[in-house]
């Protein structure tokens, strides 16, 4: 059993991005006499959470009253509607698709009979694009500004739910200001080493010369991953054989157009995949790719030839994909990179760092601060279902016919998860269903990516063929058929 009733101090390790927002978190969970330390280790560099959320973004926000103008302002933030993705599918297919965020007012996807979504199958059963159906993105489409956005979004009729692009280091020092403000204290020193007591609690951590009582630490160190690594020695689950990108190198661009895009274009590239986040003044770019398929030079090379320009990358990185299987070990909690990582893509390390948080806080404001070992292991297990959802999610975004370059004809061979493996297989057979992520989701935990994103992607890539929508059409009782409308592509 965790008690925390009578705790004096929350030590959080780690102050960039993360570290302040579970130190706001934990503020807002805490009694005011409860001292919230945040650690700031200057050398620790993290990848972090990239430049772009996804929902749950505005719902961390709201919940720890950040207001979201404010936000805006200080962070440079841009809206995000959703993701673009280009060139992914090759061999002159019309190549640009969209998995976008929606919301109410798509017909598209008000309409679910016994699990699926009629219209959605009947436009891949003709072979229409789905994101058109959605009635916001001719916005997207003619590069609204980003005035014309929030007013379509007022309208509640654009079918979107927004997020957020950001400045990290403007977000980062936003959180900062917000977090001394609500009487969180900061230490500007190197975490040296944690004291465990008897039972392997921690109950100290050394700052050089000095001692810091705690009674609940949060390892926001990032890919120097103190507690889990260092300290208690957690058992690494790795995605490598699965996700096999293993660098990373980052760089800026200049804005091409007067309005940043309102979604992150990821285009697929020879040996991996290229993002863009659209800010105000710049785009934060970067290349995750294969070590086995391209070195630091050659990626450089492949991008300044795409772009038709020079860039001047910033960070040359080294990934290793996978997660810790076990993440709260007594009264430590790794967030973030210190728990796990993938690749940027789709934001997905954000996305499961968010839940993480708010399940963290979930889990000590419902336990009134006395939190039972089994309460503990339900965190870690689902906290592993969801690390495990991310990573079938983001393979199936390399499950397509693509076999122009042998990274891809390399990943087209490789063996699939298991578990991803048979929902390709029943893909096949019909479009993605709510019963197909619930084995991801554990605990209260939410899901990160849903129906819908599913949908979204394997659509495109044929993961979900056209005879697999017709055949789910064909189930369907005539008289719904008629009701919506669908006959063409039920006999199609």
């Amino acid at each position: 059993m965790l008690n925390l009733t009578n705790a004096r101090r929350i030590g959080i390790v780690g102050g960039d991005l993360v570290g302040w927002l579970a130190a706001i978190e934990l503020r807002r969970v805490f009694e005011p006499d409860v001292d919230v330390a945040v650690i700031e280790t200057p050398e620790l560099f993290s990848f972090g959470l990239g430049e772009g959320g996804a929902l749950n973004l505005v719902d961390t926000l709201c919940r720890n009253q950040l207001d979201l103008d404010i936000f805006v302002g200080e962070a440079g933030a841009t809206y995000k509607l959703g993701v673009l993705y280009d060139n992914w599918r090759g061999g002159g297919i019309s190549d640009r698709y969209y998995r976008l965020f929606c919301g109410p007012g798509v017909p598209e996807i008000e309409w679910r009979v016994d699990g699926f979504f009629p219209l959605l199958s009947a436009r891949i059963a003709m072979g229409e694009d789905l994101h058109t159906c959605v009635p916001g993105f001719d916005a997207i489409a003619r590069h609204a500004s980003q005035q014309d956005i929030e007013r379509l979004l007022a309208t509640g009729q654009s079918g979107l739910c927004p997020s957020y692009h950001f400045d990290a280091e403007a977000f980062e020092r936003y959180l900062k200001r917000v977090g001394l403000s609500r009487g969180i204290t900061a230490h500007a020193s190197a975490v040296c080493g944690m004291r465990l007591d008897e039972r392997g609690y921690v109950r100290s951590l050394h700052l050089g010369g000095e001692q810091l009582e705690v009674d609940f630490v949060i390892d926001a160190s990032g890919f120097a991953r103190l507690g889990l690594g260092s300290v208690f020695g957690t058992r690494w689950r790795s995605f490598a054989n699965t996700l096999p990108t293993d660098r990373a190198i980052t760089f800026d661009l200049e804005p091409s157009e007067m309005c940043p895009d309102p979604v992150t274009r990821s285009t697929a590239m020879k040996a991996g995949w290229m993002w863009e986040v659209p800010l105000n003044r710049k785009i934060t770019a970067g290349y995750v790719f294969s070590s086995r398929h391209a070195d630091h030079a050659i990626a450089v090379a492949e991008v300044e030839h795409r772009l038709g320009h020079r860039v001047q990358p910033k960070h040359l990185l080294s990934l290793d994909q996978g997660y810790f299987e076990t993440a709260w070990v007594n009264n430590l909690v790794a967030l973030g990179t210190a728990s796990g990582f993938v690749e940027p893509l789709d934001a997905a390390l954000a996305t499961h760092t968010f839940e993480q948080l708010r399940n963290i806080g979930r889990v000590l404001t419902n336990g009134g601060g006395v939190v039972p070992a089994h309460t503990i292991e339900a965190y870690n297990s689902a906290n592993a279902r969801s690390w495990t959802g991310v990573r079938d999610f983001l393979r199936l975004h390399y499950d397509c016919k693509r076999n122009d370059a042998p990274f891809w004809r390399d990943i087209a061979a490789a063996e699939l998860p298991e578990g991803y493996a048979e929902l390709r297989a029943c893909f096949h057979k019909r479009t993605p269903r709510w019963i197909d992520i619930q084995p991801y989701v554990g605990s209260g935990w939410h899901a990160l990516f849903h129906q819908l994103d599913w949908i979204s992607v394997a659509a495109p890539l044929g993961v979900v063929p056209a005879t697999a929508a017709r055949a789910e059409l064909r189930r369907l009782s005539a008289d719904i058929v008629e009701k919506l409308g669908i006959a063409d592509a039920w006999d199609a």
